[in-house]
């Protein structure tokens, strides 16, 4: 079945008016001063798989009413969806260019993690995993490769997200290079933090993005705030 012109019209604007009915919902209970509604996250998916969960624990703690709605994907589809309206809040990492509200929550490290111990000047002929990061994140690996070595990595396996490929490390497969928040001790992996020529770790950014004008809604403002004395504590060791 297929929509006609006049179908797709409708449509559109059904879609709107529900948004406008959502905040307007929300904007009533703002009047009663209370931080409750539906809070829309746009979370990038390794975010989403090792530190949403614990985040929206304490939040939901502080703020029983408030729900959640929250989608994965890439940078750039997470921005789309603050410019259609789709999501209050992005969480999402590495260099970013967002035009209205930008916080830095959380800084880590990127590193080399491995199954065994080793020198790092062996790296170009051991068997590296790679899988599909940012390309904010593959610049940055890829300068640093530059800097350090005159040959191209040995890629020995490509896998689609950082979760699978840190699974093929922990079966000896090979090494990878990822942010930190990837590592856990418990894995029985060994990680060494790669530098600048200053021998000044790397850092990657997480950001939360978000329009001014949306914290008006109070489950909006809630998590802003919440963000901002709770910032996201990674280990830069």
């Amino acid at each position: 079945m297929e929509f006609t012109a006049q179908g797709e019209l409708l449509a559109k604007y059904a879609q709107e008016m529900l948004v406008k009915l959502r905040e307007t919902k929300d904007t009533l209970l703002n009047l009663e001063g209370k931080v409750s509604g539906t809070l829309k996250l746009a979370v990038t998916k390794s975010f989403a798989f090792y530190r949403l969960p614990a985040l929206l624990r304490a939040f939901r703690n502080q703020y029983p009413n408030v729900d959640f709605t929250v989608t994965t994907g890439s940078n750039l589809d997470l921005t789309h969806s603050l410019h259609r309206n789709e999501a209050h809040v992005a969480i999402v990492r590495g260099i970013q260019h967002w035009p209205d509200e930008k916080e830095v929550i959380a800084e880590e490290t990127i590193c080399v993690i491995a199954k065994e111990k080793m020198e790092l000047q062996e790296l170009p002929s051991l068997p590296r995993i790679d899988y599909e990061p940012k390309p904010s994140l593959n610049i940055v690996i890829d300068n640093w490769w530059r800097e350090n070595f005159s040959e191209p990595p040995f890629i020995s396996m490509t896998v689609d997200n950082v979760e699978v490929a840190k699974r093929m490390v922990m079966n000896d497969l090979g090494y990878t290079i990822a942010p930190s928040s990837v590592f856990d001790e418990n894995d029985g992996l060994y990680k060494w933090n790669i530098t600048t020529p200053d021998m000044e770790p790397i850092l990657w950014k997480t950001w939360i993005l978000y329009r001014r004008e949306l914290t008006k809604l109070p489950a909006v403002r809630g998590f802003v705030t919440f963000m901002q004395e709770n910032p996201c504590r990674n280990s830069l060791e």
